[in-house]
């Protein structure tokens, strides 16, 4: 446990001490400050559906599944490419740590960021309730639904960063596979057995994620999403295994 701790830390710190962290941070806080005012001015006009709160529309929107489309690759693609880059992987594989606590620490540590990230759109709410009451249901189940898949795509990002040495490689494949996990559950509208069907929409991220937007919270989108995270983060040792074998 003590060696996960220590090496979260080190990529805790090795993200936050770079320039492309304050970079992607001030992108991610300008874009979703602008997507916050523009649902405000559009759930008050007096058109807007009445069952649609600030908090559902922040977490339900095309907006939302762009930004984690992007943030996730953004944070992970330097995770294990820059270590392979700089030969320092090799320096790190010849410590007294196993493959996994490597891969948890660096998962973690990307993690703990993205969830870093979310938490400073707080403000908006907070700024948001000194003028006007707030449902804070799905505002609070809207964050923790944000974390688990947040989970899922962190997962995958580093997974795909440990396949490559080059950064911008690991950006497009994070990318390709997260926008495919986003895809599952539109393909059940090509397919005629309702088994089938079933079975891909149990599979999207996007339809189990909406009920943690409208303030409800099950079991099966939490089994989901941390299976899913835990299957990519045991492909992730094995390629890290092959990787420390090779060395």
């Amino acid at each position: 446990m003590r060696n996960i701790l220590t090496l979260t830390s080190r990529e805790w710190k090795a993200f936050w001490y770079s320039p492309v962290a304050y970079v992607v941070g001030a992108c991610f806080l300008v874009f979703q400050g602008f997507v916050f005012w523009l649902l405000l001015a559009t759930l008050n006009d007096p058109m807007a559906d009445p069952s649609w709160t600030i908090g559902r529309a922040f977490f339900g929107t095309f907006f939302f599944w762009i930004v984690l489309l992007v943030i996730a690759p953004a944070l992970t693609m330097r995770t294990f490419s820059e270590e392979k880059r700089t030969g320092t992987v090799e320096v790190l594989l010849s410590a007294p740590v196993t493959d996994w606590q490597v891969t948890c620490g660096k998962f973690l540590g990307a993690w703990l960021s993205y969830g870093a990230l979310w938490a400073l759109t707080l403000a908006f709410f907070l700024i948001l309730r000194a003028y006007a009451p707030l449902d804070w249901g799905p505002i609070v189940t809207g964050y923790f639904g944000t974390l688990l898949i947040g989970s899922v795509l962190v997962s995958v990002g580093v997974l795909a960063s440990s396949l490559t040495r080059n950064q911008i490689i690991a950006f497009i494949l994070a990318f390709v596979l997260i926008l495919l996990l986003f895809s599952v559950g539109f393909l059940g509208f090509f397919l005629t057995d309702p088994e089938s069907r079933k079975t891909l929409q149990y599979l999207s991220l996007i339809e189990h994620f909406g009920d943690f937007a409208k303030g409800i919270v099950d079991t099966r989108p939490i089994v989901l999403y941390v299976s899913l995270t835990a299957a990519a983060l045991f492909l992730t040792v094995r390629v890290v295994a092959s990787s420390r074998w090779r060395t």
